[in-house]
């Protein structure tokens, strides 16, 4: 099948360093991890200021800083290896180049699979062909537009020849993306819009956040150092707070992708 045009990055023109950046990104936030929170733990107490309610403070900024710095990666990383294909006869095809190769879990794993998804994309960069394993988009439901990227929800073959409802992400940035944005367009079904259907997700988020807020209410009441509740009560309401969490967590990327 002929190709008209391909999006990617554009950082695997002049050769991919997809691997480096996935192992070295994630063994970098690990350190970072380490190195902040031996480092500050040091210094606090030197400065004689550790205490229970401190290392709590510590470990939820250093967990907060981390998180971010993940997703970052993650998008980084994304974009690196999601590419649009559009045909001489106007089809147009999505991949995910990492789900190219199935690997081990682990460590070892996980590199072999970068590894391998670095040099599909150094290939594909030099000799462009469709991959079997592309779905082709057959029409958008959603295209919502996020801080970073696009949503992209929208009716899938799959390689298989089977039907499916699929969620991909295109992260803002690539060369030449108001011309991917503009196929995409074409294909919006129906009276579909840019913008997302209406959903339940801000109620989910508003009951999640408020279950959130009232479980670590409860889990600081009832903490041994406050001793304003029943200490029995401290470990159930913690439970509950990371439910409720896992929800919020839920909803949240719900609406971030336009489901």
């Amino acid at each position: 099948m002929e190709l008209k045009q391909i999006w990617t990055s554009g950082n695997t023109e002049i050769g991919s360093h997809y691997a480096a950046k996935v192992l070295g990104g994630s063994l970098g936030l690990a350190v970072l991890a380490a190195a902040l929170v031996a480092g500050c733990t040091t210094l606090l107490y030197r400065l004689g200021l550790m205490n229970e309610w401190v290392t709590l403070v510590l470990c939820l900024a250093v967990t907060a800083l981390i998180v971010v710095a993940a997703f970052r990666l993650r998008r980084s990383v994304q974009r690196d290896r999601t590419i649009f294909y559009l045909t001489e006869d106007d089809r147009l095809f999505v991949l995910d180049a990492a789900s190219q190769y199935r690997h081990t879990g682990g460590v070892l794993g996980m590199a072999e699979g970068a590894i391998k998804t670095e040099q599909f994309l150094n290939e594909n960069a030099c000799r462009p062909v469709l991959p079997a394993g592309a779905d082709e988009i057959l029409a958008v439901d959603n295209l919502k537009e996020n801080a970073g990227h696009y949503a992209i929800r929208c009716r899938v073959r799959c390689p298989n020849g089977a039907t499916a409802d699929k969620t991909w992400l295109l992260v803002k940035g690539i060369p030449d993306q108001e011309l991917l944005l503009r196929q995409l367009e074409r294909r919006l079904s129906g009276a579909r819009s840019l913008e997302p259907a209406r959903s339940r997700n801000p109620l989910g988020i508003g009951i999640s956040t408020a279950a959130l807020v009232c479980c670590v209410a409860l889990c600081v009441l009832s903490h041994p150092s406050v001793g304003l509740l029943a200490a029995t009560l401290y470990f159930p309401g913690l439970g509950a707070a990371f439910a409720a969490f896992c929800c919020l967590t839920w909803f949240l990327v719900r609406q971030q992708r336009g489901e």
